[in-house]
């Protein structure tokens, strides 16, 4: 019987110093009552918590946030990282000498064609 009791304790303290490590913080939160009551079901339709449920949706949040702001912001951004293939750095496209048109004469009357 002292055996039994000395695994029980064990296992308390074991599920004690779990609970401990997971470091979670309690946070206060004004939501609107039809907000909560929908977000509610969500977690009971996933069998969640709506703790639990809130911390998924704010992970994948994040997660999402992260992708984005890895993304190139702006095109020149874009063509200057190396993700390009090297295809695309070999390519060279001439441009036409602007010097060697002619002269065109060109005129706004809708008469004229």
């Amino acid at each position: 019987m002292f055996g039994e009791k000395s695994s029980f304790a064990t296992l308390v303290q074991s599920c004690y110093r779990a609970a401990r490590s997971l470091k979670t913080m309690n946070v206060t939160l004004k939501l609107p009552d039809d907000l909560v009551r929908e977000a509610r079901h969500h977690a009971i339709e996933e069998d969640k918590s709506l703790s639990a449920w809130m911390a998924d949706l704010v992970r994948r949040e994040l997660e999402n946030s992260e992708q984005k702001s890895n993304e190139p912001k702006s095109l020149y951004e874009a063509m200057q990282t190396s993700s390009m293939p090297d295809w695309f750095y070999e390519k060279e496209f001439p441009l036409p000498d602007r010097k060697a048109d002619k002269d065109r004469e060109f005129s706004f009357d809708p008469n004229e064609a």
